[in-house]
């Protein structure tokens, strides 16, 4: 090639006959050359739709479509007739003394001005190769994930509003699980699980009348009472109303969330303890993004939460409810932090207590560990790794109880978020709120074990943890849940770098359509293995997981759209994907 100011020789009028066309590599992308009715074009060699290659498309009248589906584009301008912001790149073309030259160098990309239509597109559609296809291309060129975020959550809150009632809070969990586990991986790795965050984050978002605040100067005491008792009532266009005129004085804006706390932390509300998870999601996002773009959704989202109709406890369930009225003194007695861990508290007692079957066992240990002064984060810490020494060693048969079992420690999990955002009081009603699903739990007849003693085992016979590691992989992908949890004790004994094991186990998981399941179980032992680092049984955290992982592995490989996308993101055509 041969540079003429910022024009670039790319081929002889002799090698592009009439109505013909090649291709031509400029600048690091594959550029489209035609000669159509008597016309040199030049244009992205890639279809802005799916990359096909454009040269084996179809030139009329001056309008390129591609051959793979169809989509239609202006050779001239490169504006598209069939997608709403899929536009062509198109160069300008000089002919000279039988030369051509091509400019691509200063030409601003489409694809960089449209990438935000693309996504509101995609959120609009809810299509997964759009949705892949729109964040391939921001990660690809660097832009602000932050700016990616807000457009998630804008688009969420009103699709939640119109479309959905409390249940809307586990499109949230997808969404920040989503954004937990990206910001955990390289960034060539955080397709997947932004992919699945944006698809949380999808669908119509329908037009609302904005609820306005009440008249006059309510006091936080009068809203206060008043979100309590419509959350009694199981209104919960009330509480939004309440909550919205809470937000006039943004002194209220640090009460709100607590105040939530108040109402789902209700004896009444045990069957629907997810909800424990969704007021720490809504705190959560307002803590990273603010309450200017949050503030419609905490009051919308969480107004359904509290305010949800919640029938009539049958069986169990209504003597739990029952005999959690009946302690509510003796649990608000436990309601001054202490301001120290009790040195008395008894693991292996609460652990008998939460494995029993028995209602009032289960709940009677939860408060004989906190009469022995244990602290909340101190019991959250071992109901944690009751859950994993259960992932680690439930029987992989025809009902395992993998789902059953992540929300005991996705739940116990949460409690934290209610120390931090609510009272003390109220991580003390969660405790005895996660305690219950171990009851509920008890089909699964695991008997604790000792979380004390170490794992037996041999060490790894790789050398290097990069071995190791893929030897574990293999595993997951060829489903031999009898032998994962081996390789992973291998690995744990000879001293390889967890960090590395836990990165890959969260591309293997993420890989496949299973990835969407175990998102929340894999944020969980993100977090959750860094905080319980002291902890002598920590390591089942990652044993469970990757047997988890393993048994509920399917073979309907997903990964073909976000795969497609990233290497369209990188401007190659289908020819270089396929």
């Amino acid at each position: 090639m041969e540079n003429t100011s910022e024009f670039v020789r790319v081929a002889s009028t002799d090698d592009l006959p009439p109505e013909k066309a090649i291709a031509v590599r400029v600048a690091n992308r594959s550029v489209a050359l035609f000669n159509h009715n008597g016309q040199f074009y030049a244009t992205d060699n890639q279809c802005p739709h799916m990359g096909y290659p454009l040269i084996r498309g179809r030139a009329r009248n001056g309008v390129l479509q591609c051959d793979w589906h169809g989509w239609s584009y202006a050779m001239n301008g490169g504006g598209c007739f069939t997608g709403g912001c899929d536009d062509l790149d198109t160069f300008p073309v000089r002919v000279e003394n039988g030369e051509i030259y091509v400019k691509v160098a200063g030409i601003s990309s489409k694809r960089t001005d449209s990438h935000y239509l693309l996504l509101k597109e995609a959120l609009l559609s809810r299509d997964n190769w759009i949705l892949s296809k729109a964040i391939a291309i921001m990660l690809a060129q660097g832009v602000s994930e932050k700016e990616t975020f807000d457009h998630l959550i804008e688009h969420m809150g009103k699709h939640i509003a119109s479309d959905h009632g409390a249940n809307g809070g586990f499109l949230l969990n997808q969404l920040l699980n989503g954004i937990a586990v990206s910001r955990r991986l390289a960034r060539e790795d955080r397709l997947i699980p932004l992919m699945i965050a944006a698809k949380a984050a999808s669908g119509r978002a329908g037009d609302r009348v904005k609820p306005q605040s009440l008249p006059g100067n309510v006091s936080w005491e009068r809203i206060s009472s008043w979100t309590r008792m419509f959350s009694q009532d199981r209104m919960w266009e009330g509480i939004e109303k309440c909550l919205i005129s809470a937000r006039d004085n943004k002194d209220n804006d640090s009460k709100i969330i607590s105040l939530l706390y108040d109402c789902v932390l209700e004896p009444g509300f045990l069957i629907f303890s997810q909800n424990v998870v969704h007021i720490g999601d809504l705190a959560e996002l307002v803590d990273e993004f603010g309450w200017e773009l949050c503030g419609s959704i905490v009051c919308n989202l969480g107004a359904k939460v509290a305010g949800r109709n919640r029938g009539t406890p049958q069986g169990d369930t209504r003597d739990s409810i029952n005999y959690l009225n009946d302690i509510q003194s003796k649990i608000k007695g436990f309601s001054h932090e202490p301001s120290s861990s009790g040195s008395n508290y008894d693991e292996s007692m609460l652990a008998e207590s939460l494995f029993s079957g028995k209602l009032q066992q289960t709940f009677d240990g939860v408060t004989r560990a906190f009469e022995q002064g244990a602290h909340v984060a101190q019991v959250v810490e071992s109901m944690v790794m009751f859950a994993g020494d259960r992932m680690a060693r439930t029987p992989a048969s025809f009902s395992p109880g993998w789902f059953n079992i992540s929300n005991e420690m996705q739940l116990s999990s949460s409690v934290r978020r209610v120390l931090e955002y609510g009272t003390y009081f109220n991580a003390i009603q969660a405790v005895y709120f996660a305690a219950w699903h171990f009851y509920q739990n008890r089909w699964l007849n695991l008997q604790p074990s000792d979380l004390m003693k170490d794992d037996e085992g041999r060490p790894s016979k790789h050398e290097d943890a990069t071995d190791a590691c893929k030897e574990i992989v293999e595993c997951i992908e060829s489903i031999h849940t009898a032998e994962v949890s081996g390789h992973v004790r291998a690995y744990l004994r000879s001293g390889f770098d967890t960090n590395e094991l836990l990165t890959e186990l969260a591309i293997a998981i993420l890989k496949h359509d299973t990835g969407t399941d175990l998102l929340g179980t894999l944020r969980t032992v993100f977090d959750e293995y860094d905080r319980c680092s002291s902890h002598p049984a920590k390591n089942k955290l990652l044993i469970g997981l990757a047997r988890f992982a393993t048994d509920v592995r399917q073979r309907n490989d997903n990964d073909r759209a976000t795969r497609t996308a990233r290497r369209f993101a990188k401007r190659e055509t289908a020819d270089d994907m396929f």
